[in-house]
This record gives C-alpha cells, sequence and structure tokens, in this order.
C-alpha cells in the first residue's frame, strides 16, 4: 500500500460514515484573503479555491452540506512521518485557521502504532492526530470507528467556534491526550 491508497480508504469510510457533511479529497483551500490594489476582495473567486492562487491542497475537506465551510482538513502519511511533514502541515493549518478560524486540523499516520514525540515537538497548528495501527481488515476497521467517532467530535467543535464567532459565551475548554 502506497499514501494515496491509505489517503483513499480514509476518505472513503469518512464519505460512507459521514453523509450529512461534504468530504472531498485532494481540494483547496484559501490561505490569505487581502484587499488589492484597486480595493478588491482578492482572490476574487474566493468560493472556489485554487491551488497556487493563494490556496494550499488539502488531502481530506469536510464542509457542512448548506453553505460549503470547510470544518475539519485531514492530512494523511502512511508508514510516518518526517520533522518536515509535521512542521510543513502545521504551518500549512495555521495559514488556513488566519481565513477559517473554525476549521479543525488533524493528522493521519496510517501503518504506525503510535504517533511519534516528533509531533508534540513541532505542531503548532493540528487539533488532533490519530495513528491507525495496521491495514489488517480487522484491526484497521476498529482504528477506522474510532477516527469517525474523533472527526464527528471535531466536527462538532468546528460548529461550537462559529457559535463562538457569533458571540456565544464558553464556560469550557479542554485538549486531550490519550497514551497508547
Amino acid at each position: 500500500m502506497d499514501e494515496n491508497e491509505f489517503k483513499n480508504i480514509v476518505y472513503n469510510e469518512l464519505k460512507r460514515n459521514l453523509p450529512k457533511y461534504i468530504v472531498e479529497k485532494d481540494e483547496s483551500l484559501l490561505y490569505k484573503l487581502f484587499i488589492d490594489a484597486q480595493g478588491k476582495l482578492s482572490p476574487s473567486n474566493f468560493d472556489n479555491p485554487k491551488r497556487g492562487q493563494l490556496a494550499f491542497q488539502t488531502d481530506i475537506l469536510i464542509k457542512r452540506k448548506s453553505d460549503k465551510v470547510p470544518l475539519v482538513v485531514i492530512e494523511t502519511k502512511y508508514r510516518g512521518f518526517s520533522t518536515h511533514n509535521v512542521l510543513i502541515y502545521s504551518t500549512k493549518a495555521l495559514k488556513h485557521k488566519e481565513v477559517y478560524p473554525y476549521a479543525r486540523y488533524g493528522f493521519v499516520i496510517g501503518g504506525k502504532s503510535e504517533i511519534s514525540k516528533k509531533f508534540f515537538i513541532h505542531n503548532s497548528g493540528f487539533d488532533f492526530a490519530f495513528a491507525i495501527r495496521t491495514m489488517q481488515n480487522d484491526l484497521m476497521q476498529n482504528d477506522l470507528k474510532e477516527l469517525i467517532d474523533i472527526v464527528r467530535k471535531q466536527i462538532e467543535a468546528s460548529k461550537h467556534m462559529l457559535d463562538v464567532l457569533k458571540d456565544r459565551k464558553v464556560r469550557k475548554y479542554v485538549a486531550n491526550i490519550e497514551l497508547a
């Protein structure tokens, strides 16, 4: 299995289990908006972001169906990742969050039993990470079910953040880490 096949497995599982949302693969998301020299919003076609036009491509993007607001982004890696991967994708997450401050960003690693320490040392933009331990069918299905649960919670967190931006009051904020 290669990284693209792994991404397709995760994508298909999310698409099948999240029918109330739009689940897309290899879609672009804006990382910057600005007012140009003529006083107009740039890019002008911000509803349809294109890679290379102030947008980065994402591996998996989950949006609301009603208004296509991006809620969760997932970057995938297979058989491990490098410090460089964490630094680059974490920075992309922060850039996307400048435009979409309510978006949740995740990192899913396939074929690894744990998330290595380098993720925690170099991460600044990810909201969650998850290791899918094996691609053997029974064990993989259990991990994919757990991932679906995590993504559903991230969707809810994104919706709550949208409510916060509408001045809804907050009483509690919690970030959790679960050890292997």
